[in-house]
């Protein structure tokens, strides 16, 4: 069953170019993990600034495992102190 995670998040002012660059870093470091299908990291088309992170995985356990990587955990950690409070990570199965 296909399971989506969606990371939104708004860089804080100065930050942008950092936040785009760690998470293209992060997605195509997903892209490398098993069971990833998809991942990409995206800037908001209306101009308000946020960032997102989109991937696609074979299942909720897939995503899982990669996100508690060495990696992964030090990678969102370095993330968290350029964004916002506003960050949401976001969750999807299909039916």
């Amino acid at each position: 069953m296909p399971y989506i995670r969606i990371t939104l998040m708004r860089p804080l002012p100065g930050h942008e170019a950092e936040v785009h660059e760690m998470n293209r870093e992060l997605a195509g470091y997903y892209r490398t993990q098993a069971g990833c299908l998809q991942s990409t990291a995206m800037r908001a088309a209306d101009g308000s600034g946020q960032a997102a992170r989109v991937s696609l995985w074979e299942s909720e356990a897939a995503a899982d495992a990669a996100a508690s990587t060495e990696r992964s955990l030090s990678l969102r950690s370095r993330l968290q102190q350029v964004v916002g409070r506003d960050h949401q990570d976001l969750s999807f199965l299909s039916d």
